[in-house]
């Protein structure tokens, strides 16, 4: 794919549509999860930019009447974290196994990614890997499943 150089509608253009038609960097994992997964390389940078969001989701979230049960996300840019706090699921005890996602507010055993702007700066060809860490203190009773985890990227 080669770059368009211009003419360009404004200075600013590539961020104003970057939002609606610059594709996210995405890890899937179908199916049920009971490991840990560290270092999942989610691709290379194209151009030179900043991270805007993290966020992930679960087709659910697993269910464990007894221990705690919670997933969090890293995304590092060339081994080093982009996020001050980290986007985190729990299952909250009484609720039944169920959808989540962090990219939205107001649910229960949600915390929400902040992006640490001092770290979310890349350069084309910086790699992108994500770790998605679950906390388990033993075989829960349903296992969290279908993960999603988005990274939205911003052009300078």
């Amino acid at each position: 794919m080669t770059d368009v150089l211009g003419p360009r509608t404004s200075p600013n253009f590539e961020k104003q549509v970057a939002h609606d038609v610059l594709a996210p960097l995405n890890l899937l994992i179908s199916g049920e999860f009971t490991n840990s997964v560290y270092g999942s390389v989610v691709g290379a940078a194209r151009f030179a930019g900043k991270v805007v969001n993290v966020w992930w989701s679960v087709g659910a979230c697993g269910r464990d009447d007894d221990n705690q049960l919670s997933g969090e996300v890293d995304v590092k840019i060339n081994g080093t974290t982009c996020l001050s706090t980290k986007p985190s699921i729990r299952y909250v005890s009484g609720e039944t196994s169920q959808q989540k996602t962090t990219k939205v507010t107001g649910d229960t055993g949600i915390t929400k990614g902040v992006v640490n702007s001092s770290n979310a700066a890349f350069e084309a060809g910086d790699i992108f890997t994500v770790d998605l860490v679950l906390v388990s203190q033993s075989s829960p009773d349903v296992k969290m499943g279908s993960a999603v985890v988005v990274v939205e990227l911003e052009p300078d």
